[in-house]
């Protein structure tokens, strides 16, 4: 009967720590999703941004500002704001897109893309 108690036990610690695991593999995939899901989000605003003509970019998608089109698109209070580092006059014209988020915790996630443009 001891012995039996005792294997309950062994077994009991080995599935609990085997659930915490499983927990944090959990939360390391709905991570990896967001960020794969704000990166595809940041290339297709890019493309639409550099489609553009250069001169125009700056306009059309005021530095600081939210893009409209990419506001709560896939991820919880997503927001993704174009910067213009090297100015908005500048050939090459430098953009830096920052796209944040909020992940399932709650905690605030920022991931940015960069590239220039010119004519």
């Amino acid at each position: 009967m001891i012995e039996t108690m005792v294997a309950m036990s062994v077994l009991l610690v080995a599935t609990a720590a085997s659930f915490g695991s499983q927990i944090a593999s959990f939360g390391l995939i709905d991570s990896s999703r967001d960020t794969s899901t704000a990166m595809t989000d940041l290339e297709t605003c890019m493309e639409l941004m550099i489609a553009r003509a250069t001169g125009r970019i700056p306009g059309d998608f005021a530095a600081g500002a939210p893009v409209p089109a990419f506001s709560d698109l896939h991820l919880r209070d997503e927001a993704i704001v174009p910067t213009y580092p090297s100015g908005e006059n500048a050939d090459p014209l430098d953009i830096v897109l920052t796209a944040t988020w909020l992940d399932a915790r709650g905690r605030t996630q920022t991931l940015q893309l960069a590239t220039q443009a010119t004519d």
